[in-house]
């Protein structure tokens, strides 16, 4: 994975497939999300959205034949912290 750290991203598109974030800040970013491994340690996102792509979209577009995503548009996040996703 590519690291990524201390970054401040600002009103920008966020491809999360391949990266590691470290220390870094969001603000009204869209994270683009297509399936592939990503984690981040000790990040903030701030008014951010979520853009599923691919086969992720896929899998969402699946999940809500079976009614288990909303299908209401969900506002803007916010979060800190750590995760991993692989």
């Amino acid at each position: 994975m590519i690291v990524i750290s201390g970054n401040t991203e600002t009103d920008t598109i966020i491809q999360m497939d391949g990266h590691h974030f470290e220390n870094c800040t969001f603000t009204n970013c869209v994270l683009a999300y297509s399936g592939g491994d990503f984690s981040w340690l000790n990040c903030s996102f701030d008014r951010c959205q979520l853009r599923f792509i691919g086969s992720a979209q896929k899998t969402i577009n699946f999940l809500k034949a079976f009614g288990m995503v909303p299908r209401q548009v969900p506002q803007k996040a916010n979060a800190k912290g750590s995760s991993l996703v692989n």
